[in-house]
This record gives structure tokens, sequence and C-alpha cells, in this order.
């Protein structure tokens, strides 16, 4: 269950949805109580971004695992105890985020936190969790920062943005022979991410980068960065930002002529990002083949996975409103595998038998013919990357090179 303020679109998720976590300590840790677990309720909080420029990604993310954790609790919960989230809004801002993770640790003592979203947000929230000795699962991020060096808390299930970029610059440069590349990266620790991988991946290629132009975080101002990716010619733009920027950055440069590839990874959230193309930025739909983008996992509309499948049908029912999407498919999924391991865990839940339950999860089949392993050195789950383009019905679906 989640708080019914979030449900109803109240844009102050933060204070005005917590359940005050007190007496929500159950079984023995350490000889003392664990936080957030009591005989019939596991309390799991999260901070992400539900209002501001990024608010697609925080919301549909927490939705798609909320879908899940709703379907488990109505077949009786886990180990007879239901899943509650603490959700709090951060509004995509690096400090909120640390405010907000100190507040689930102290004040609400959630037993864990899961689908913080975004690479300037999470990684700020590294020390406190480590410090704190509290489970992390399942970002909607693939930063670096996140995975190395090891971090025993922090488990992912998606692949990292490194990955994504070497996808995306083996399609570009192995196979349709492009060697100009530029770069249009959020200036701040996501789009640096963005910038290395790409670096990285070029050379291994012998492939050196053209430019490499910064826009603001929360700005829709990028006509600093059109200049610079124009004047050199590139054949490829891989931009790294929110869903309006960079819709803005595609819009702005075919109006002056200038018709590149334009790649971006996954956190982009494709939906919202194709609606910003086709009915805010207009771009002209004979290009949509040229926008790309990498995902973490397949389209939510595809017929060839069983996760899938199942996705649409829960959320469809929980959430008729909704357009099934690829942000939701991730937290569904996500949300698959934690409780997997937490089932795994026992009845007497504590942190220490909960992170050795992920451990020990070895060739998961959650039904993307893609098995997810942890160990005690490994907490990076699939590794997986799909390619997707725009179609002329203005939707990014996955397609092979």
């Amino acid at each position: 269950m989640i708080d019914s303020s979030w449900r109803t679109g109240t844009a102050l998720i933060g204070l005005a949805a917590i359940l005050l976590a007190g007496g929500c300590g159950g079984s023995a840790e350490n000889g003392g109580v664990v936080p957030g677990v009591t005989a019939d309720e596991l309390v799991i909080g999260t901070s992400a971004a539900f209002t501001g420029h990024a608010s697609f990604l925080g919301t549909q993310f927490l939705k798609g695992h909320q879908a899940y954790f709703e379907d488990v609790n109505t077949a009786g919960g886990i180990h007879g105890r239901k899943i509650r989230v603490i959700a709090l809004d951060d509004g995509y801002d690096p400090p909120r985020t640390v405010a907000n993770t100190k507040q689930l640790i102290e004040q609400n003592q959630v037993f864990m936190l899961f689908g913080y979203t975004g690479t300037p947000t999470s990684v700020r929230i590294i020390e406190p969790v480590h410090a704190a000795g509290i489970p992390t699962f399942g970002f909607f991020t693939g930063a670096e920062a996140l995975r190395t060096p090891f971090r025993p808390m922090m488990f992912h299930v998606r692949d990292s943005y490194y990955a994504e970029v070497e996808a995306a610059v083996a399609y570009f440069v192995d196979h349709l022979g492009f060697k100009r590349i530029s770069v249009v990266y959020q200036d701040d620790p996501f789009g640096s991410a963005i910038l290395r991988g790409v670096q990285l991946a070029l050379q291994k290629r012998n492939v050196g980068l053209v430019t490499a132009a910064p826009i603001q975080r929360g700005s829709l101002e990028v006509e600093s960065a059109v200049e610079p990716v124009m004047g050199l010619d590139a054949q490829v733009v891989i931009m790294a930002g929110t869903y309006g920027p960079l819709a803005r950055l595609v819009r702005t440069c075919n109006d002056r002529g200038f018709y590149p590839y334009f790649h971006t990874v996954s956190f982009v959230g494709s939906e919202a990002f194709a609606r910003e193309l086709v009915e805010v930025s207009k771009v002209d739909p004979t290009y949509f083949g040229r926008v790309t983008v990498t995902q973490v996992v397949p389209s939510p509309r595809s017929e060839g996975f069983p996760a899938v499948k199942e996705f649409r049908d829960s959320f469809s029912r929980h959430y008729p409103d909704d357009s099934v999407n690829y942000v939701a498919l991730e937290g569904y999924l996500n949300a698959r595998v934690l409780v997997h391991g937490l089932e795994r865990a026992g009845p007497d839940l504590t942190r220490p038998r909960f992170i050795e339950a992920l451990e020990g999860i070895a060739g998961l089949d959650v039904g993307l013919e893609e098995p997810i392993s942890y160990g005690i050195h490994d907490r990076l789950g699939l590794e997986k990357i799909f390619l997707s383009r725009v179609s002329g019905e203005g939707v990014f679906q996955t397609f092979e090179p």
C-alpha cells in the first residue's frame, strides 16, 4: 500500500505523504528491533522526483513497482507482511534527496530504501546509506559511481550507463560506420557519466570525440550546445538530460537544417520524450527514425516476454488512466526481484538476512529470457541492452540493428 495523498496526485508527496513509523519495529536484529518490520507489515522508503521536470520518471517508476506490491499484498503479502511504501518527493534536487533519506532512516525508520531516481540525487545518498547500514535496492539510474567501487549496501537490477553507451557506440560506429560523434550532456554527475562512457567506448575503437557541450540541469536553454555540434558537423549527437531540453535540442537543430542521428539513454523516459518530440517540439516525423534510445528493459508493448504481459495486465488494472511505458515496466521488474529476495530471507526478517538472501540469488528467471544473479561481491543484476527508435506512430519501439 501507499499513502492516499500520493495516489490522488497531491503535488507535495513529501511531508504530506508521511505515515509516521513510530512502532514500526518487529523482529529482532542484533538483540534489538528491526526498523520497519512488524508481524503484519514491512515498511520501505523511497525518494524520487514526483514534481518538476523529471516527474514523469519518478511517478511512473513508483507506479510500476507499486502495481506489483499491491498484487503481492492482495495475495497475502510476504510471510504474512503487507508492503507499505513511504514515498517522498525530491523534485530531482540532490539536497532534498539527502534530507528525505535522513528522514526515512531516522524518523520513519524504514526497513530499506528502494526505487531512487536519477544520478545527481542517488550519488548523494552513498555515504548516509552505508553509514546507516541500510539495504538500498533498484535504482532508476545506471551511474557507475553507484557500482564502482563496490557498494555492499546497493543492489541494482538494470544494466549500467556505460553498457548503454557502449551499445549505442557499437551501433553507430561499428554497424553504421559513423566516425563523427558529439555529446551534449547535462552538467552534473549524470551527464558526466554519459560523457565518460562515450569517451571510453570511442577510445576502444580509436575514434576521437568531435565535441562535448554542456547544458544546465533543469533548464530548457539549449542554444549554447547547438552551435558546437552544428559547427563541427557531427553525424551523431549522444545526449544526456531530461526529456524536455533534449526534445528542444532535436527541434532546434532540425529548424536550422541540421539532421544528425540523436541518441540518449533510458533515463530520459521514452514516452515523455516521444510526447515532447511529437506534441511540444513538433519534430518532423520524417526524421523520427534518426532519434534513438537505449533501453534496459524490452518494449512494454512486446509480446515476446512473459513478464511484460504480466506487467501490462497488472498496470492497466491499478492505473487504467496511464499508458504502459518503459519506466513503469522497469519499476515493476525491480519490485519483482525485490520480493523474491524478501521471500528468500524468510519470516524472521533482518537486514543481514535480507542481504544474504539477495546474494544467494542465482539464475533467477523474471520472465525476460535474461536471468538475474547476485553474489557476495556482485550487486549488478541484469546485463542486457535494447535499442529503440521513434516509430511513425510517435512511440519508441525496440529494433535489431
